[in-house]
């Protein structure tokens, strides 16, 4: 499952960009833990582990206020989840 997020861009408009999401099944069932990147940008999130239990609308919660407290909320057009 992946979470596709599209932001306004100052620079190129609109900007589309990809969070995978993997279930892990020898965590907490109910943890959310993110994974960043060290580069290009470093801190930018690329993808979540989550336990077994944890739903897609936790999984969107969660990125809603990660966004928030980056400051970026305001930017989100949109939010789709693809995969199952």
């Amino acid at each position: 499952m992946d979470f596709i997020i599209e932001m306004k861009c100052p620079v190129h408009g609109l900007e589309r960009f990809r969070i995978k999401i993997t279930r892990k099944y020898n965590m907490p069932s109910r943890h959310i833990e993110p994974k960043f990147i060290s580069r290009p940008k470093k801190g930018e999130i690329r993808r979540i582990l989550v336990g077994r239990d944890v739903e897609k609308g936790e999984i969107q919660e969660y990125l809603n206020d990660y966004f928030r407290h980056k400051g970026m909320s305001h930017l989100i057009v949109g939010m789709r989840v693809i995969g199952r």
